[in-house]
């Protein structure tokens, strides 16, 4: 079943019940349909998903199977009047009567554009006991009577304004491959836009009566003009045959042959017989040739019933049966059931065997270009679909991208990174810098035998570090070197609290690593923390770096290499940042003057503790 139809059935779901039934249906059904939930309305799919989503929606949504149904045939109209097919469905007859009768003939126009279609097929016909319309419907597919309800309701609705009450007499079974369907008006004034008028139909045929003066035209004439027609008596035998039809099936031989033993019947459904024909006169019919009469070596016009089969092919034609009552016969006014270029090959088939006058000709030649446009469609969509797939992976890598930009950059630099503005070097009067290095740390790369180990201690250190960092918006990581961390607060964001923030960071530092053993032994960090000021900017283009630059940078570092070891070691400046900034529970030891490396003068550091060590 095309997708299409399946349209409809989520349509109704989603206008009546919301969006989150629908995809609940489809989840307990197990009916996959891509990220975006929907039916492809020109792809085919599998009747048993139809089946189980109106299984699934009658205990999902509460309601019976017959309602839904009935609901799901009115939405299938609505449907086909949105899509389009508006303009085509209110001509197709001057009452209900006539549209149904005619539904078969757009389900065969309907398969240029739906490839493989299964539909249904329709008869209506009035009541023998007057005032009502029966309607015969027959599927391949049962337990749909109720869509056809909904359908006729609609119908009656939207092109002809009515109200209609609808009763299904009888289904669709082993026994009979049709179902009866009773249509009665709501008000008589109706009836007229149900059943045409007597008066109408008497017209019609007076007219008829005073077309002509007489025949004019010989036999060899019409069986040139009309190459496809096939005349037969009451009992089928074919009594005149058009000269395509002779040329291309050569087994029909005019006075013996039965029309039964070279054809069957695909539509309508039924058995052919001179009183069926009647039955359905009105009816578009598609009949086939029967096996072995077509020669598949050098014949090429295969329907899709031989698919499979090709050393038996079929030919289909499609045509009007006309009643011919001054003979008590019928004349089948056909043409070879073809779709595209490739259906007219072998036999002396072509275009020009086909009458001017015969639509065939011309439904051809707009099937190629249909054919033509949906290819390029395809390929559009296909395209599409490629297109849509790499902007999701090249949104996947920018997302990449952006995490690792901002993991190596502050905030506030990657936005403007991002948005390709300059990111300038800018100076910073006062921020608070700190470097942590681990303790006898080239004593241990010369005792460890492998460098993986190595790798793995600094790894889980750096971890244990970076999810102190994280958690102060306030403080950013600057760069690791070898067993060197360091960090910074009041940059690029200024903040009052950046001595503060850098002191608590290297208390936190020193618990965490109280955790981690190197070689059997406590790992321990020395921490040197300074305050005063920087340049910082953006350095590299490739792989871009944010770094700090001035003597404030040295000092820090200094004051950790310096540092007693396993200490937090404070210089000056920072221990008069941290007094200025009230904190309680913060100790300072004065440890006294240390000469450091570009200084004339020894500074002067702290030892920085809390009050529970």
């Amino acid at each position: 079943m095309y997708g299409y139809i399946n349209r409809a059935l989520q349509d109704l779901v989603v206008r009546d019940y919301g969006f989150e039934a629908w995809i609940n249906i489809l989840k307990r059904a197990n009916v996959d349909l891509g990220e975006a939930n929907e039916f492809n309305e020109r792809r085919i799919y599998d009747d048993q998903n139809t089946t189980d989503l109106l299984t699934i929606a009658v205990e999902v949504l509460g309601v019976t199977k017959n309602s839904i149904l009935e609901d799901f045939g009115t939405m299938f109209f609505e449907h086909c009047q949105k899509s389009g097919f508006d303009l085509m469905l209110q001509t197709l007859g001057g009452t209900l009567k006539d549209f149904f009768n005619s539904l078969d003939g757009l389900h065969e126009q309907m398969l240029l554009l739906y490839p493989g279609m299964r539909s249904p097929s329709f008869r209506a016909k009035e009541s023998k006991y007057g005032r009502r319309l029966e309607i015969y419907y027959s599927s391949e597919r049962t337990g749909l009577e109720y869509f056809v309800v909904g359908l006729i309701k609609a119908a009656a609705c939207k092109l002809f304004g009515i109200s209609v009450n609808v009763k299904v007499l009888s289904s669709i079974s082993a026994d009979s491959p049709w179902s009866k369907i009773l249509v009665l008006p709501q008000s008589d004034k109706d009836l007229v836009y149900i059943l045409p008028k007597d008066e109408t139909m008497q017209l019609r045929e007076k007219e008829l009566s005073v077309i002509t003066l007489g025949s004019r035209i010989s036999s060899a004439t019409f069986c040139r003009a009309c190459p496809f027609h096939l005349m037969f008596d009451s009992n089928m035998v074919i009594y005149q045959s058009g000269i395509s039809v002779c040329r291309v099936l050569p087994a029909i031989k005019v006075g013996r042959t039965n029309f039964k033993d070279v054809f069957e019947c695909i539509r309508p459904p039924i058995k052919l017989t001179f009183n069926n024909i009647l039955d359905f006169i009105n009816k578009v019919f598609i009949v086939k040739t029967k096996e072995g009469l077509l020669d598949s070596a050098s014949l090429t016009t295969v329907t899709e019933d031989d698919f499979g089969k090709l050393e038996s092919p079929s030919m289909r034609f499609r045509g009007q049966m006309l009643y011919l009552p001054e003979s008590d016969s019928v004349v089948y006014l056909a043409s070879p059931s073809v779709v595209n270029l490739d259906g007219l090959n072998e036999k002396g088939l072509y275009l020009s065997d086909i009458p001017i006058h015969d639509a065939t000709r011309d439904l051809i030649l707009l099937s190629e270009q249909h054919n033509a446009e949906f290819k390029l469609s395809q390929r559009l969509e296909i395209l599409t679909d490629k297109l849509q797939q790499t902007s999701r992976e090249l949104q996947s890598e920018q997302q990449l991208t952006d995490r690792l930009l901002y993991s190596i950059l502050p905030a506030s630099v990657a936005n403007d990174l991002r948005l390709r503005k300059p990111v300038m070097a800018k100076k910073y009067e006062i921020v608070t810098i700190l470097f942590s290095g681990i303790v006898n740390f080239s004593s241990l790369c010369n005792e460890t035998r492998e460098p993986m180990e190595i790798v793995e201690l600094l790894n889980e250190v750096y971890v244990k570090f970076d999810s102190l960092t994280d958690g102060n918006d306030e403080v950013y990581k600057v760069e690791t070197v070898g067993d060197k961390y360091m960090a910074v607060s009041g940059l690029p964001t200024k903040c009052e609290k950046h001595a503060v923030n850098i002191a608590e960071l290297a208390l936190d530092m020193i618990d965490v690593v109280k955790g981690v053993n190197a070689r059997g032994s406590q790992l321990q960090i020395t921490i040197g923390i300074h305050s005063g000021e920087v340049v910082a900017g953006v350095v590299g283009q490739k792989k871009p770096r944010y770094c700090l630059f001035g003597n404030s940078v040295n000092l820090t570092s200094r004051t950790e290499t310096t540092g007693l070891k396993g200490k937090i070691n404070v210089s000056e400046y920072a221990y008069r940042c941290l007094l200025c900034q009230t904190q309680d529970k913060f100790v300072f030891k004065r440890r006294g003057p240390v000469i450091m490396k570009g200084k004339k003068e020894p500074m002067i550091t702290f030892i920085l503790t809390d009050k529970k060590n």
